[in-house]
């Protein structure tokens, strides 16, 4: 039987089941209260390894049904292949395990780990110990990414343990911006294609239906850079406008999106920040990413300095 997906909102544009109301697990009602105790919410260490497998390892369960599976739930997903169990294994006593490979390709999202037993049910699952130096530090970008397959593993704002994932294939990576003057320099490498002769950066407004503006690139390889002029960007009609950079690998290729996947933070918005270029017209512009680590360019009105 397949379950429901979980509901309630994240505060990150997704929806997760928020924890459940009620005394706190593991917590023993007043004497004479008649609340019962709640078992404390079972935590799950989760490693990567040098080829991307995620394992997940969590406590032999003590009371009621055994686990049998780790259960994945994609948020929002309706089909039956928004739903994963892996098979949980006891080969240190006491300790189960669970894998999880990347040549899985779970579809790009947002997916809820739960402990499930034989049958039905299941119980959300909190994070234990991360083991994510292999992703770290750009690690993934020549170990494991394959077939464009990324998953990281985070807590959520409720203090749930959940997968993002992306699938992109080709997929051009961001690298390092450099800020100089009113120009923005982007470097990036490109996975799954070829970087031919024909390789420009394309720079789109969003939601705009115009063609895009198109800059050259200096290739290096797999590797590409580009020179953004900042300035030369239109001017929002009303509001911030975003800018989406998109790398077209040859004259024949589809366009890719330029985001930044390769690591171990599943949300670079608060991490990976830039700061404004003034553009002299009472404008501003920078370089940000969205939810999904796609890498645009906001232009604003300036923010008047503080007195």
């Amino acid at each position: 039987m397949r379950l429901p997906a979980p509901a309630d909102g994240t505060g990150d544009g997704s929806r997760e089941s928020r924890p459940a109301s009620g005394p706190r697990a593991g917590a023993r009602g007043a004497a004479g209260s008649g609340e019962r105790t709640l078992p404390p919410a079972p935590r799950a260490d989760c490693a990567a390894d040098a080829a991307g497998t995620l394992t997940f390892t969590l406590a032999l369960r003590t009371g009621g049904s055994p686990w049998r599976t780790v259960l994945l739930q994609r948020r929002g997903g309706e089909s039956p292949v928004d739903t994963v169990h892996l098979p949980l294994t006891e080969e240190v006593p006491g300790v189960l395990s669970a894998q999880l490979p990347l040549a899985l390709h779970l579809a790009e999202g947002r997916w809820d780990v739960y402990a499930a037993p034989a049958g039905t049910g299941r119980t959300r699952l909190r994070p234990g110990v991360y083991d994510l130096r292999t992703l770290a530090g750009g690690a993934a970008a020549a170990g494991h990414f394959a077939g464009a397959a990324v998953c990281v593993p985070y807590t959520t704002k409720y203090g749930n343990l959940s997968l993002r994932t992306w699938l992109r294939e080709p997929h051009a990576e961001a690298g390092a911006i450099h800020l100089a003057g009113r120009t923005g320099t982007v470097e990036g490498r490109l996975h799954g294609a070829e970087l031919a002769g024909g390789a420009r950066l394309e720079v789109r407004a969003r939601g705009a239906s115009g063609p895009a503006h198109a800059l050259p690139v200096t290739r290096d390889g797999q590797d590409f850079t580009a020179a953004l002029a900042l300035g030369a960007l239109p001017a929002p009609a009303d509001g911030p406008a975003r800018f989406e950079l998109w790398l077209r690998p040859d004259d024949a290729a589809p366009p890719v999106r330029v985001a930044r996947l390769l690591d171990d933070v599943p949300d670079k918005r608060a991490v990976f920040r830039y700061p404004a270029v003034a553009l002299g017209d009472g404008r501003e512009a920078a370089f940000v990413y969205t939810a999904d680590n796609d890498l645009d360019v906001e232009v604003r009105a300036a923010v008047a300095p503080a007195a």
